[in-house]
């Protein structure tokens, strides 16, 4: 793990890369340049857009221990309590498509915006509630705000960070979901030694609108995405935006520019962009397939057996007899700080050892994980014993470290390199609306489950894993060493990609908008940077 950390400090400027030959205005080792160390901070300023997700599983387990919490709603419990619990999910799966509009129209800068001022009067709405339907209203407005920034915090991340730095800052973006659940775990155990008061619950739910607060000041000091900019007629803006974030504000660098020019054969190849419906999605194999992986990802994140443990940790363990509250409570903190550090561990080797690696490397260490949890169960329902049931912590903790290399990093990082722009921000808004889904569904159906039939529901999480481990094996291509654009045609190069055959793609097709733009009129185009420059 420290290995897989330290590479992103790593001096290489350079490794496989097919623009490793251009020229670039920086220093080979980013902490050492200050242009990379500012693009580093406008990228990692994104990351408290996906920290409210995290507090708040860590934030509801927490308010169900505090008693002025329960007094205060008459100890809710059965429907009531599920209600309180998926009512944060269900207007995420409405909600993304809204923020996908507002993206195209506006900006990403003004959709971030607007989901942090709605998720900032959702706070304040929870932490001043007067009775339990004021308290529902205030997560209905959290759901409905949150995908407004999940979403187009990752693709404003990676369209602004640098090339040689956008593989481990975007595929860190998710891993701080754990950030916001131990800060709440921690917050609302604080709060138990705090004088009987209503402060206790309050407190913490004030702050959640910390975090978008922070992602509020942080628009004053970031730009605006050089991609919306290029495909809103401007370009010069673009431009500088690339050689401040990429080359210390020199516009004629020649990774600049050759990035400017491919942006904007991109865009003119994809001039259809103005006119993209969801049902696109449905019109070629290559995006067929890219859809397919959308909702796999989607549904997977939640569907792999995690949901139980992250959620309903409490009574899976009561199944192998531990039944303390504060062994549950320890066990459940540990776990969010060793999540929080897999998780980081598997961004920063995304691409070192490759997505695909991580993809197959996780799921399988998630089944086989799972194949021993239930067991382990087993054998303790049938024979119960101590040392069976501890047995099952340290196996779970075995299960988070191969989902949080893998399915914790991955599935938005990677929906938005595998995108190309028209369809960026509508595929991750069916990802976001189809995660949404299958959360409330793991909210309502796992305990019912669990209840019903205990350990023998695991099985079926094994069979569900093995499921998406052939999924992964036939549809997920290999992204690492190659720009955003040419990963976005790399689905169109066949079932799991070819990366030469993508790079080979899209640059044959740069070369046919180039000889058209030297042939033909090219007053109504996208400007390329010797236009600019000539501007």
């Amino acid at each position: 793990m420290f290995k897989a950390v330290t590479e992103f400090f790593r001096p290489k400027a350079t490794r496989t890369l097919h623009y490793a030959h251009l020229k670039n205005n920086t220093h080979p080792t980013w902490y050492k340049d200050s242009g990379l160390r500012k693009n580093v901070w406008h990228c990692v300023g994104f990351y408290f857009a996906v920290f409210y997700l995290g507090f708040d599983a860590s934030l509801m387990n927490g308010l169900q221990a505090i008693p002025q919490w329960e007094e205060y709603f008459n100890y809710p419990s059965g429907n009531t309590l599920g209600l309180i619990s998926a009512s944060l999910f269900l207007p995420a799966i409405v909600t993304p498509f809204a923020a996908s509009w507002i993206n195209g129209l506006w900006g990403r800068k003004w959709c971030l915006a607007v989901g942090s001022v709605l998720l900032i009067l959702g706070a304040f709405l929870n932490a001043f509630a007067k009775n339990i339907g004021t308290f529902i209203g205030g997560r209905v407005i959290i759901g409905a705000a949150g995908p407004f920034g999940k979403i187009t915090g990752i693709a404003l991340l990676q369209e602004l960070a640098h090339p040689r730095l956008r593989p481990y800052v975007a595929t860190a973006y998710y891993s701080n979901y754990y950030v916001g659940q131990i800060v709440a775990a921690w917050f609302c155990y604080g709060t138990l030694s705090w004088p009987d008061t209503e402060w206790r619950w309050r407190a913490p739910c004030l702050f959640q609108a910390f975090a978008p607060a922070v992602v509020l000041v942080h628009l004053l000091f970031v730009p605006e995405s050089p991609r919306w900019l290029i495909d809103h007629d401007r370009s010069e803006e673009a431009l500088k935006v690339l050689a401040d974030e990429h080359a210390n504000g020199d516009l004629n660098d020649e990774l600049v520019r050759y990035e400017f020019d491919e942006i904007c054969q991109a865009l003119q190849l994809k001039k259809e962009s103005n006119n993209a419906k969801y049902s696109d999605f449905l019109k070629t194999p290559g995006n067929r397939r890219r859809l397919l992986v959308l909702v796999t990802m989607g549904t997977g994140s939640n569907w792999v057996g995690n949901g139980i443990i992250a959620y309903y940790l409490s009574p899976a363990l009561k199944l192998v007899g531990i039944t303390s509250s504060s062994a549950i409570a320890g066990i459940n903190g540990g776990m969010a700080i060793w999540s929080l550090m897999w998780a980081y561990a598997g961004a920063m080797s995304a691409e070192r050892l490759g997505r695909r690696t991580l993809w197959i490397t996780g799921t399988v260490g998630m089944c086989v994980a799972y194949t021993i949890i239930t067991g382990l169960s087993g054998s303790f329902a049938e024979n119960p014993s101590h040392g069976v049931g501890i047995a099952v912590v340290p196996t779970m903790y075995l299960f988070k470290t191969f989902y949080c290399i893998s399915w914790s990093p991955l599935p938005f990082a990677y929906g938005a390199e595998i995108l190309p722009y028209n369809l960026r921000l509508k595929g991750l808004s069916i990802e976001l609306s189809v995660q949404s889904v299958a959360l409330a569904f793991n909210q309502w159906v796992n305990p019912v489950a669990l209840e019903a039939i205990a350990w023998k529901y695991y099985i079926v999480y094994i069979a569900v894993i093995a499921m998406y481990l052939v999924l992964i094996l036939f549809f997920f291509p290999e992204t690492r060493n190659m720009t955003i654009e040419e990963v976005s045609v790399l689905f169109d190069t066949g079932r799991k990609g070819d990366a030469a055959a993508a790079t080979s793609k899209f640059h044959n097709n740069k070369s046919k908008m180039e000889d058209m733009l030297d042939d033909g009129d090219d007053a109504d185009k996208e400007p390329t940077v010797s236009q600019v420059e000539r501007a």
